[in-house]
């Protein structure tokens, strides 16, 4: 399943599941959508924020030195 978020040509925004992105794609195309405020059957995809989990904690620096920080890497020789 997935979620888009649709907008109507009156401006009205509404979230609506689609089994997958070809149903969506299916049912515009049929004109089958209808925006729920105003029944308006001319609605477009939103703008969305793509899903982003949680990061994990910074991996230790490839050369394997305990702390690179804002010091410099001591294996490249930067002060």
């Amino acid at each position: 399943m997935i979620v888009y978020s649709l907008n109507c040509s009156k401006g009205h925004s509404f979230d609506e599941w689609f089994t997958s992105s070809s149903d969506y794609d299916t049912q515009i195309k049929a004109r089958s959508l209808a925006c729920p405020t105003c029944g308006d059957k001319k609605v477009a995809k939103g703008l969305m924020a793509p899903s982003v989990g949680k990061s994990a904690a910074a991996p230790a620096p490839a050369c394997g030195a305990p702390s690179c920080g804002n010091m410099g890497c001591p294996m490249s020789g930067a002060k």
